[in-house]
């Protein structure tokens, strides 16, 4: 296992060495003499990062893309890209081992024809699959209105391609052609016309083998101006995916189709007040089609759904000078009806049962919305903020079968208040509240039935005079969870946060920053007793976060440099009840409280590094001491619950886990004369 993350850390710095080094060749090819090369513009980025995200798993992304004039009428676009994320106790070890390729080669041919070719490849190693494509592509571009002197922006453009896809999953390689068409237009309805009316029509298909990869595209999209005030778009769209894989001998075919449309209208009274309309109307489809690989294979039973969905939203917006006023309302609808074909050949009664067994699943969510938010100006360093909204969801099942049926609502109300005060001083607080209701219509679920009431107190202010600068944020939130039903109080829940953030920064010079921060978390769980107004304490966490450094700063006209070294602390604590085993028999369950520790700490290095020709370097190191212990006193009487041993609770652990990041980023230009 070691052996295998030493290759990775070799192979990702070797990738890094080879990513510097070629981009190192293309600023040697910019700095070289116009005459040792030909008249050429290229752009190129590299982008490299690797972390540690975890105990045991590392993450790294690279990705470079580039562009490469070869001559004044031909060009090279392309991408190289991977992604991992690696965990060292796993079989395998790799979570995700991704990479993929794309390059674009166009030459002109005149003003109107183009030609070129695309090569695209993506693997995934966890997966164990495999894409391929090469595809030769002809276009061509001519105007609407070659007549019209005035017109000359309404535009077409061709795109024919064609080729050869590779496809290989599920221990089968599957190959054929490849080929589609891209049309695009921009139309100008008249002459003083400002938008113009966007058209795009796209399809492609690929044959492999038994298996057909079909995707089309239709849009398009309007917008106009009818006076200085009124202002209105419309987009229509059809979208429809055919996707095909292998289940255990059929061919499943996973058929997506959309027809969409939106309206939007937007009408404006000055600067003092808008309204503004959005409307979407969409109708999608979705069918599950199985066909037999063989002819003694089983078929599976396709079935599908149609869908249908709304979402409307009207805004009113007033702004004056002493107050401002939103209010917003949003309407969505989402219809879902299940079916099936009978392609099996069941018989009218067994077809019926399947029917009625899938109709089940059928589903209509109904969600209503306003939201307001008025704003007073008092004075000029001074406002006072009043936001609420109302939500309700409503969730019907027509099947008597299905017991989803629910009702869901949320009401909520915060008042802000922030002050600006001489010497850079500034407060705010904010207070709100929130009642939530969740409602199963029918008794099946009916003790899920609960109501949540939710307060909220958040003071905070920030003071700046000069070099110095403090900040300090709190929030505390309760909330009282009731269920509905009697036998089910033993349910109800008390949650209590606390959160608290300290920043204090000292600034010595223009290049030396001293900061410190802190943040606290304090959550407490409790059993509710709502009609007496109780709580018993179940569980508490506590978790500490200190850290604090120096970061000094220098550079010169190539670039900056910044270099932090700090140290930082993190801390949790949990407090709650277990049983403690005899370590003799193995029995018994005494009560006992347990405190749980974890402790991470140690020096947080960080190194930074930016040039003005696009080059940049972010590394950190968190070299982390991992330490995690009990503490425990005994109570009395029995507890069912988790259970601990005394050497579970006698044992210690201690590991340093190096957590590091390094981002590099590096756009490199070059460019030559002709």
């Amino acid at each position: 296992m070691r052996r295998c993350r030493a290759t990775l850390s070799a192979v990702c710095s070797l990738l890094l060495l080879l990513l510097l080094g070629a981009a190192e060749a293309a600023v040697a090819q910019a700095l070289a003499p116009e005459s040792t090369s030909p008249a050429a513009d290229s752009l190129l980025l590299l982008s490299f990062r690797t972390r540690r995200v975890g105990v045991s798993t590392y993450a790294q992304q690279t990705d470079v893309r580039g562009r490469t004039r070869l001559t004044p009428n031909q060009s090279v676009q392309y991408r190289l890209f991977s992604d991992w994320i690696y965990d060292e106790r796993g079989q395998p070890p790799f979570v995700r081992e991704d990479y993929g390729a794309n390059m674009l080669h166009t030459l002109r041919l005149g003003r109107r024809w183009q030609v070129g070719q695309l090569l695209h490849y993506e693997q995934s190693r966890a997966n164990a699959t495999r894409t391929g494509a090469w595809l030769a592509r002809v276009g061509y571009q001519h105007r609407l209105r070659p007549a019209t002197t005035l017109d000359t922006l309404s535009v077409a453009r061709y795109v024919l391609f064609g080729g050869g896809a590779y496809d290989a999953r599920n221990g089968r390689r599957d190959a054929g052609p490849s080929y589609g068409l891209d049309v695009t237009t921009l139309i100008y309805p008249g002459q003083q016309a400002r938008q113009p009316v966007a058209l795009r029509l796209f399809g492609t298909r690929s044959q492999l083998g038994p298996r057909v990869w079909q995707r089309t595209l239709a849009e398009s999209y309007y917008e106009r101006s009818f006076d200085d005030f009124t202002s209105g778009s419309l987009r229509l769209g059809y979208r429809s995916n055919r996707a095909e894989d292998y289940a255990p001998g059929n061919v499943q075919r996973i058929q997506s189709d959309t027809i969409a449309t939106q309206l939007s209208w937007v009408y404006r009274l000055g600067d003092k007040a808008s309204f503004r309309s959005d409307n979407l109307l969409a109708l999608p489809r979705r069918a599950f089609l199985y066909r037999r690989l063989a002819a003694e294979s089983d078929t599976v039973q396709n079935i599908g759904y149609q869908q249908q969905e709304l979402d409307t939203r009207q805004e009113v917006r007033v702004n004056g000078k002493k107050l401002q006023f939103m209010l917003l309302f949003n309407y969505r609808e989402r219809n879902r009806n299940y079916s099936l074909d009978n392609n099996r050949n069941l018989s009218p009664i067994r077809l019926a049962a399947s029917t009625e067994r899938e109709k089940i699943k059928d589903i209509s969510e109904k969600t209503t919305l306003w939201q307001s938010e008025l704003t007073w100006l008092p004075l000029p360093r001074h406002s006072l903020t009043l936001l609420g909204s109302a939500q309700l969801l409503r969730v019907d099942t027509p099947s008597a079968d299905n017991d989803q049926d629910r009702d869901e609502a949320q009401h909520t109300l915060r008042l802000v208040w922030v002050g600006r005060w001489a010497g850079a001083f500034r407060t705010s607080l904010a207070v709100g509240s929130e009642y939530r209701q969740f409602v199963f219509i029918r008794a099946a679920l009916s003790a899920e039935n609960y109501t949540d009431r939710l307060l909220h107190w958040e003071p905070s202010f920030t003071w700046a005079p000069g070099r110095f600068s403090l900040k300090s944020t709190y929030h505390l939130w309760v909330s009282y969870q009731v269920r509905d039903r009697l036998s089910e109080q033993l349910k109800n829940r008390a949650s209590r946060v606390l959160e608290q953030q300290q920043q204090v920064s000292y600034q010595f010079t223009a290049r030396l920053l001293a900061s410190l921060d802190y943040v606290r978390r304090e959550n407490r769980i409790g059993l509710l007793n709502w009609p007496q107004f109780k709580e018993s304490p179940l569980d508490t966490t506590i978790t500490h976060d200190l850290s604090g450094g120096v970061r000094h700063s220098w550079g010169g006209t190539r670039g900056q440099n910044s270099l932090r070294l700090g140290y930082r602390f993190l801390e949790q604590r949990s407090h709650g009840r277990a049983a403690l085993l005899d370590d003799a028999t193995g029995a018994g369950s005494t009560l006992i409280y347990l405190r749980s520790l974890t402790r991470q700490q140690g020096p947080d290095i960080a190194y930074e590094r930016r040039t003005t020709s696009g080059f940049s370097v972010v590394a950190s190191l968190w070299l982390q001491q991992l330490r995690t212990l009990y503490r425990y006193e005994q109570g009395t009487g029995a507890y069912i619950g988790t259970s601990y041993t005394t050497a579970d609770l006698e044992r210690e652990t201690k590991n340093l886990y190096p957590y590091f990041e390094v981002a590099v980023n590096w756009r490199i230009r070059a460019f030559h004369r002709q």
